[in-house]
């Protein structure tokens, strides 16, 4: 129901949403299709999951303390190693002039 005006009214009737018996059979052979494939692949443990994905987090933490930076697919290598910025003895950052 909606308000207008303080007053209650009705929505005026929808009509009900049909749907093509081909669309709606070729949407159950896509998914039983789907269900079918996925029975058949062999199921990795969540806990092989979760150690592969602590192995990638530590990899890409060694990696990041290396300076090493991922570059695009388009790239010669797949990483290199960022130049390394000093900031002199006292940690002051440089003057620009304007």
């Amino acid at each position: 129901m909606s308000y207008l005006s303080g007053t209650p009214s009705a929505l005026p009737d929808q009509p009900v949403p049909t749907i093509d018996p081909k669309v709606e059979r070729l949407a159950h052979i896509v998914v039983d299709g789907l269900i079918a494939r996925l029975a058949a692949e062999p199921a990795t443990p969540a806990t092989s999951l979760l150690e592969n994905l602590a192995d990638q987090f530590q990899e890409a933490a060694a990696l990041r303390r290396l300076g090493v930076v991922r570059r695009t697919p388009t790239s010669e290598t797949a990483a290199t190693p960022r130049p390394v910025r000093s900031q002199g003895a006292s940690g002051e950052q440089p003057h620009r002039s304007a």
